[in-house]
């Protein structure tokens, strides 16, 4: 297939309509997920503080989700153009066959580079994440990588297909030599490995959103296995990104959290004591 024929496959009706509906309706549990995890939290303070508890959860959970979804959208981009171009999947012309064959190196770390950028500009633009920290984003792309293992793992033991070997042992060495670096010490190593395990809940989520779309997806047809399990996968977080950025504009889940950080944190903070200041006099 050409890439024109694969285009006209994925936006053609009614099978998009379908999948954009799926997809749709996973990230919509996902929120009230999100949601119903605020208010558990929220349970072990006191009355007069548990609004802007959820609140405050909701919106840190809901940026974590959000920016692992970037995270591994960005990462399943650039092995899906590197191996659509290595294997060749759209027919490439003999010129432009023998440039990427001559430059391949170099174009593999110019997409690892663009996916980045591509990652930064969503979760700072399209998308901000204004509420969980750098420390905390750092390691749920970390949390990126260990997603792109399980995907790989999943790929050669259940799928059995051996075409990411290669990069599953990159992306193995990446992982290793991220919390293992030479000057690293036992401290630090010990509090990359609590961060990451506190991330775990938000990674299930992850992988949950991935499995129901891939099953209704492959099951269906309208996922092709033809363009590799990989570049599925990014078009199914392509749609899953779009869904995410109109949920966000709407600011539906906002309000029934009953968020406040519209205008910016400050005014958000100021608007909560004046709240929390009512309620004690009442």
């Amino acid at each position: 297939m050409t890439f024109q024929d694969y285009l006209q496959h994925y936006l053609s009706t009614p099978e998009i309509i379908y999948f954009v509906l799926v997809s749709l309706g996973v990230n919509i549990v996902i929120h009230f997920i999100l949601i119903t995890a605020a208010k558990i939290k929220s349970g072990a303070f006191e009355k007069k503080h548990r609004k802007k508890i959820i609140a405050d959860s909701y919106e840190e959970y809901s940026e974590s989700f959000y920016e692992l979804v970037f995270s591994c959208t960005s990462i399943l981009l650039f092995i899906s153009i590197y191996f659509w171009l290595d294997l060749d999947y759209f027919d490439l012309e003999r010129e432009a066959r023998e440039i990427w064959q001559k430059y391949q190196d170099i174009l593999l770390l110019g997409f690892i580079i663009l996916s980045a950028v591509l990652n930064s500009i969503v979760d700072r633009i399209l998308v901000p994440i204004r509420k969980i920290s750098d420390e905390k984003r750092s390691t749920l792309r970390m949390m990126g990588m260990l997603y792109m293992m399980i995907i790989f793992l999943y790929i050669k033991f259940i799928y059995e297909d051996n075409n990411y070997d290669t990069i599953l042992f990159y992306f193995l060495t990446l992982m290793i030599g991220r919390f293992v670096y030479f000057d690293a010490s036992v401290k630090e190593f010990g509090q990359s490995m609590k961060r990451l395990l506190f991330s775990v809940p938000i990674l299930l989520l992850e992988l949950l959103t991935t499995a129901v779309v891939a099953l209704y997806g492959f099951s269906t047809k309208y996922l092709l296995r033809s363009n590799g399990v990989v570049g599925s996968l990014f078009i199914a977080h392509f749609f899953l990104i779009v869904e995410i950025f109109i949920l966000m504009r709407t600011g539906i889940f906002r309000r029934i959290c009953g968020c406040k950080w519209k205008q910016n944190k400050k005014e958000a903070e100021d608007v909560w004591e004046a709240e929390e200041m009512e309620e004690i006099e009442e």
